[in-house]
């Protein structure tokens, strides 16, 4: 064994230890020539400035090299996210008791519409709603396109389809207007149950991202960090969650504008991140690859991407 394979593999090790996927990774390096010394000292500084407790909504304890044992888990009902109003201190755990036992959130109801969503479908028209969740937005009419994993607590988790909790949807509101967005494009709230709609839904919901005016990347590990610089950041980025499933792999590669949220900001992935990275950062290839990409499908994503999760 090299030196170098036995540096990685002892970083890996304390990485995994911080709560980092092994297997993340080495996906992340293991597409470029010779990554394992590319590797070492970035990841030496990453873990050196992870944060405590960053990744306690994730369990990647018995995950390996070849197998994210955490992604391989069923999260279709893992229960909805709770986002913290201006006043609330604590972590989610914390925030999640606060709004049940007070009452100062409460799941919405008697909106996003079914058949509305199923008109919109059968007319060919995308299904963003208008933000106060009464209508489908009318093309060309600007929106948001929410880019998540359901592991994080952003599906619907075990709740009827397009129930989400008020502070969730009012954190995502916020955020649309804050970009001059008129609506939201949102799989929890924007594909429609009928079986024959949903999956005509389904066929064409990377166009969603396509014409979004911004996709907005919602990740609570990358939530959890601050921004400390565009380097830090593409590591933090293919790290993530989010990085590591196909239908956002493709939403990535089919949208114009993306912003993504950390801790203290939310910054543009190109102009903020990619286009201020230092030249060789490896993680950064990995994340420009999928931007300059020629993607119009799941095929076309798969020849890209290789295997994926």
């Amino acid at each position: 064994m090299s030196s170098d394979v036995a540096d990685l593999l002892k970083i890996i090790e304390k990485a995994q230890a911080q709560g980092l996927c092994p297997n993340r990774i080495w996906r992340a390096g293991s597409r470029f020539s010779g990554w394992r010394a590319r590797l070492l000292k970035p990841l030496q500084s990453f873990c050196d400035s992870l944060p405590e407790n960053v990744l306690s909504h994730e369990d990647h304890s018995a995950c390996t090299l070849d197998f994210c044992e955490f992604s391989s888990r069923n999260f279709t009902a893992v229960s909805q996210y709770h986002e913290r109003y201006s006043y609330q201190a604590g972590d989610q755990t914390i925030v999640a008791q606060q709004h049940g036992s007070s009452k100062v959130c409460f799941p919405i109801e008697g909106l996003f519409n079914e058949a509305l969503l199923v008109k919109a479908v059968e007319s060919g028209k995308l299904t963003a709603w208008n933000l106060d969740g009464t209508a489908t937005l009318e093309h060309p009419l600007p929106f948001m396109a929410i880019s998540h994993v359901w592991s994080d607590g952003t599906g619907a988790g075990a709740w009827s389809s397009r129930q989400v909790n008020f502070c969730l949807y009012k954190y995502f509101r916020d955020i649309a207007e804050r970009f001059s967005c008129w609506g939201i494009w949102w799989d929890t709230l924007c594909i429609p149950q009928d079986r024959v709609a949903r999956a005509k839904s389904l066929s064409f919901m990377d166009l969603n991202y396509a014409y979004a005016r911004i996709t907005l990347v919602h990740d609570r590990f990358l939530r959890n960090l601050i921004f400390e610089g565009p380097d830090a950041a593409c590591f933090a980025i293919v790290m993530s969650a989010w990085f590591t499933r196909g239908w956002t792999a493709l939403e990535l590669a089919r949208s114009r504008k993306v912003k993504v949220v950390f801790k203290d900001s939310i910054k543009d992935l190109d102009y903020d991140i990619l286009d201020r990275v230092e030249k060789h950062n490896i993680a950064a290839g990995t994340l420009r690859n999928l931007r300059n990409a020629h993607v119009s499908g799941v095929d076309d994503l798969l020849n890209t991407l290789g295997s994926r999760y």
